[in-house]
């Protein structure tokens, strides 16, 4: 809690340092240097969360590259006027696409993995339901058995031996 504190301390710092040249930026270098801040930010944060123990690597790739690609989209504007004159979109319209199609490329692998996930648990539910009839069938065959002579057992307090 204290990281993402300091962390959201520095990324504001940041912003008031920067105000007096965003404030006579253009809108699309106000465009850039917010998706510059967005990528850098996704970047920290999973790093921060991988370091945590609090994200898995497998996960962690598709963030980092969601964050490379809105990087690349925000410092390198040549890719974005290549991927805006194939598809004919305006630049803004092109970075939405950029940024959607990833986003449910996200959304697809996760709901991938709790599908996995999901299986796995009702399979884990069904040993185990297994497991405990197999552990009540052997408690039913241990009652029915005679009962073995019970061993006498010293019930005072362990302090007045």
């Amino acid at each position: 809690m204290k990281r993402f504190l300091l962390l959201l301390a520095v990324l504001a710092a940041g912003v008031f340092a920067a105000w007096p040249w965003l404030a006579e930026a253009s809108q699309m270098m106000r465009i850039r240097a917010l998706m510059g801040a967005v990528s850098v930010g996704v970047f920290l944060i999973t790093l921060l969360a991988i370091r945590g123990y609090k994200l898995r690597e497998k996960y962690a790739v598709l963030w980092l590259a969601t964050a490379a690609t809105i990087t690349l989209a925000a410092f390198f504007p040549q890719v974005m006027d290549v991927a805006r004159e194939w598809f004919g979109m305006q630049y803004v319209t092109s970075v939405v696409a950029v940024v959607f199609v990833f986003l449910v490329l996200v959304s697809f692998h996760f709901s991938i993995a709790l599908s996995a996930l999901n299986d796995k648990a009702a399979s884990t539910a069904s040993r185990c339901a297994i497991l405990e009839a197999r552990i009540q069938e052997l408690e039913r065959r241990i009652g029915a058995a005679p009962a073995a002579p019970k061993e006498k057992t010293d019930d005072r307090p362990a302090a007045g031996r």
